[in-house]
């Protein structure tokens, strides 16, 4: 396989850097040995059985179709209808919503020292947006 060049940061509504999953991957990249190794991934881990065919994903503000969990999110369809462009923007952060998905990111391994990694991009755009608000 040829180097990749990495691709951009693509952040969620719930902070997740969509880059980083192998289904966003697999569809940038057009890769069908991703979506397999995928859908093995997710047979092994939950005897869930994924059709390798079906895994496609153009990121999460992407109005096209989602696989998976990101398909019925809860933090998505209300960030969307509130017009956010992530959560960080939302003056009920910290919901209980998003405290629910994070906490599920932490228990699948999306976590550094046991915080979700989401979060933390969350909090480092909340404080850029501290940083760039009048006083």
């Amino acid at each position: 396989m040829s180097e990749r060049a990495p691709l951009e940061p693509h952040i969620a509504y719930c902070g997740l850097d969509c880059s980083g999953c192998d289904v966003f991957q697999a569809t940038a990249w057009n890769d069908d040995g991703i979506r397999q190794a995928y859908a093995d991934k997710v047979y092994k881990s939950w005897k869930i059985v994924v059709e390798p065919a079906r895994l496609n994903c153009h990121g999460c503000r992407d109005e096209r179709p989602k696989s998976g969990f990101c398909a019925t999110c809860q933090v998505r369809q209300c960030a969307r209808d509130r017009g956010y462009e992530n959560c960080a923007h939302c003056p009920d952060y910290g919901c209980d919503k998003l405290q629910r998905v994070h906490a599920a990111m932490i228990n699948v391994g999306k976590a550094v020292n046991g915080v979700a990694s989401a979060s933390l991009n969350l909090e480092a755009i909340r404080r850029q947006l501290r940083d760039l608000a009048p006083e």
